[in-house]
């Protein structure tokens, strides 16, 4: 090949060069290979950011525990065994569901980290609060030994108000089964 058409086929390929280079980075910063290599190198050295659960405090632990109790507590009278329904006994349940909502304002409210579970557990106590005002309108329209006249308005009034208490008992304690799930998931998480 003559020496001529060697030299324009050079230049052809140089000016192409020089048109892709320009022109790829025209408007643009370009970023060299040379400062991005140390960056890779720091950012490899660096350790990921993990974050840990710190563990249960004596406080969070003392607040579980006493809503453990508490619900202990509250189904205790109701165990099959103790349920002659006299009037006092009527009261009896009353007082015992009326006792979440009191003994959730002697502990406190919890950590953050506990709010889920604070949330169900006041959900607990107004289901409780409910039924403790239910077995007080059931109390009220009995005589002592429980009793009311067949057929009166104040039996419908007693049973309606019995199957109330007894309804807020069972949903009340279904919700404190729940609060503890989620407590027993917050404490799995820090072991």
């Amino acid at each position: 090949m003559p020496a001529s058409t060697r030299r324009p086929a050079a230049r052809l390929t140089v000016t192409v060069l020089l048109v892709l280079l320009v022109g790829g980075c025209g408007g643009k910063t370009a970023t060299s290979t040379a400062a991005t290599q140390p960056s890779t190198t720091t950012a490899t050295t660096v350790a990921p950011t993990t974050t840990t659960v710190p563990p249960m405090t004596a406080k969070e632990v003392a607040w579980l525990n006493a809503i453990r109790k508490l619900h202990k507590k509250i189904d205790k009278p109701f165990l099959p065994s103790n349920l002659n329904m006299t009037r006092s006994k009527m009261v009896e349940l009353g007082n015992a569901l009326a006792t979440c909502s009191r003994e959730l304002r002697r502990i406190g409210s919890p950590s953050d980290r506990l709010q889920p579970v604070n949330v169900v557990v006041k959900k607990a106590c107004r289901t409780y609060d409910k039924g403790a005002q239910c077995f007080a309108t059931a109390a009220r329209v009995s005589d002592a030994s429980g009793a009311v006249l067949a057929g009166s308005p104040e039996e419908r009034t007693q049973q309606r108000a019995m199957d109330c208490g007894f309804a807020a008992q069972g949903n009340g304690g279904n919700l404190l089964d729940e609060a503890e799930a989620k407590a027993a998931v917050i404490e799995a998480e820090v072991h």
